[in-house]
């Protein structure tokens, strides 16, 4: 007897189960009767052609015909297109290269705009650059040393601090003891400060109060003195001269005046010459010097014609009505 005799089974059958078996998918089970042929838990390691419920994951035609699963071009350009493709936009300070152009914040975006720099002084001013993906304020003028202008140039939140520029001799345009000085710097600029500031004149033959005149008001002087001279020119004014103060006479010498008890002439001899006219007084002649004798002294003064034309009749008669003599 054969074995599909034996079985039990018709032909049909068994080739019918044969062929099941032929073309089911590899590591899966199959069914019939009471028969199960392959292991029902086994995965699927080997791919498949794609059957209607295997989601399509960007495979080429290739790796659907041969089954493989693994990454290929249709997947590496997939996941490129998720975000490994760089996308051009503006440039901006933040340490990437924003223009996809292989420079990162090339052109220095955001920079090139007036800032404060935060410093004092003429370093507080900026101009602002991209640097290490940040923008920073970089100082337009760096600290330097300190001038007469106004400003801090050494920013360190003093102006002219120091006296800059200064200390050199100058002319202050100033009359007298005013005219030398020192230079400053005040205000932003130098100014010529006066060694010797004005006071009051003294007698010195200098200009003390700066007002343009030497010696002016007689400092030091007006008063009382002596000339050391005799007579009437003894007496004499301190006075402020060539810038030493001397005793100048308050009376000048005059001829002799006599009965006065002076003298006059400041000779050292008082009425000296006196009595010594030239003729009598009670006789007419040639005019008499006045200061001869104090009679003609008397009648000079109320008739000088008597003392610088002649001494006439009515000179004579005035001996006796001046001067009281009887002739």
């Amino acid at each position: 007897m054969s074995l599909l005799s034996r079985s039990g089974l018709g032909v049909a059958p068994v080739f019918l189960l044969a062929l099941g078996c032929a073309v089911g998918d590899p590591g899966t089970s199959f069914s019939g009767g009471s028969l199960t042929f392959g292991d029902p838990t086994a995965a699927n390691t080997q791919g498949d052609a794609g059957s209607a419920t295997d989601t399509d994951d960007g495979d080429s035609a290739t790796s659907v015909a041969t089954g493989n699963d693994s990454a290929d071009s249709a997947d590496t350009a997939a996941s490129a297109d998720s975000g490994g493709t760089c996308t051009p936009s503006d440039e901006m300070c933040n340490g990437l290269d924003d223009d996809c152009d292989g420079e990162i914040d090339n052109g220095n975006p955001g920079g090139a705009e007036a800032c404060n720099t935060g410093m004092p002084g003429v370093c507080s001013t900026g101009t602002s650059v991209c640097e290490a993906g940040a923008i920073a304020c970089i100082a337009d003028v760096a600290p330097s040393p300190e001038l007469c202008d106004g400003l801090d140039n050494d920013c360190n939140g003093q102006a002219d601090d120091g006296n800059p520029d200064a200390g050199g001799a100058c002319n202050t345009g100033m009359p007298g003891v005013c005219a030398d000085g020192t230079g400053s710097c005040a205000g932003g600029g130098l100014e010529c400060i006066p060694d010797t500031a004005a006071s009051n004149e003294v007698c010195d033959g200098l200009d003390n109060d700066c007002d343009g005149q030497v010696d002016d008001g007689n400092p030091g002087g007006g008063g009382g003195c002596s000339t050391g001279m005799p007579g009437i020119c003894s007496s004499g004014t301190q006075q402020c001269t060539g810038g030493a103060l001397s005793c100048q006479q308050n009376n000048a010498p005059v001829a002799e005046i006599c009965a006065n008890g002076l003298d006059d002439d400041c000779d050292g001899a008082i009425d000296d010459g006196c009595n010594n006219c030239a003729h009598d007084i009670c006789l007419t002649g040639v005019a008499l010097v006045n200061g001869c004798d104090p009679c003609v002294t008397s009648i000079c003064a109320v008739d000088p014609f008597c003392c610088s034309t002649s001494w006439d009749g009515i000179c004579v008669g005035e001996v006796g009505s001046v001067c009281g003599i009887v002739c």
